[in-house]
Parts: C-alpha cells; sequence; structure tokens
C-alpha cells in the first residue's frame, strides 16, 4: 500500500510547516554581574521567521536609568531602538511578578529568515545592571 507513506508524509508537512504568523522566539540570559558595552546578544532565526517581531526586554528594579538604548543589527540594516522603561515617577511600564518586568518595542525593519541578527546596549556607560534577559518574539 504505497498510499500510506504518501499521507504520513503529507501530515508531517502540515504539522511541521511555518505558519503565516511566524512562531520564531528566543531569549539569552544576560551576565547577572551586568551587560558589558561590547557584549552583543545574537540570535539566527529560523526559515519561520515573520517581518512583524518584537525586542523583548527582562529588567528589575535594580535598573538605574528611565530608558536603554539599544542597537539591533543584520547583515542588510542597522538601527537604534530606545525602550522607556518608567514614567518621570519612576513607576516602571513593563508587567512582571515580584522585581522582575518585561517591556517590548518593535524592530524598526522587516527580519528575513535564517538572519543573524545582533543586539547590544548603546548607552554611555560600560556596564549596566538590572538587564536579566533579551529575546526576539512575534508581533501579534
Amino acid at each position: 500500500m504505497p498510499i500510506k507513506p504518501f499521507v504520513i508524509a503529507i501530515f508531517t508537512t502540515i504539522l511541521t510547516a511555518c505558519s503565516s504568523a511566524g512562531y520564531y522566539s528566543g531569549f539569552e540570559d544576560i551576565d547577572p554581574d551586568g551587560w558589558a558595552y561590547g557584549d552583543t546578544i545574537s540570535f539566527t532565526t529560523d526559515s519561520c521567521i515573520s517581518s512583524g517581531m518584537i525586542i523583548a526586554l527582562r529588567h528589575n528594579d535594580s535598573y538605574p536609568y528611565k530608558n536603554i538604548w539599544i542597537e539591533i543589527s543584520d547583515s542588510a540594516h542597522i538601527d537604534s531602538v530606545n525602550i522607556e522603561l518608567c514614567d518621570i515617577y519612576g513607576r516602571w511600564y513593563g508587567k512582571g511578578i515580584g522585581a522582575s518586568y518585561q517591556i517590548a518595542a518593535p524592530v524598526p525593519f522587516d527580519i528575513t529568515p535564517n538572519t543573524r541578527l545582533n543586539i547590544r546596549h548603546i548607552l554611555r556607560v560600560d556596564t549596566v545592571k538590572g538587564i536579566e534577559q533579551i529575546g526576539l518574539i512575534p508581533q501579534y
């Protein structure tokens, strides 16, 4: 019966195929001692990437500034993103549990599948404390 392997192959392809929403996501931990100016966080996207992606940043109460400037680049683009973390009274914008918060900002350019994406902070300090993770998630 040659039809059975054919049906299994089609079913497997459907289950593993990418949807139009693009479900790629990933987070990288930042060193608890701080995020040094020269440390670049890299993501290699897969074939399921969608064009609308978001930089997600997780921080805690020890982050000392109101915002953070992020540089994001791939082989064809380089841009900077200013992520506002709190209001003028020091109240965090992000959502979270306890002393950990997550906030997001859109990637300023379209990301193509199978691309290496580099992210680094571009603040005027050597090491930034209070950033826990940085990630790349789909925009819904």
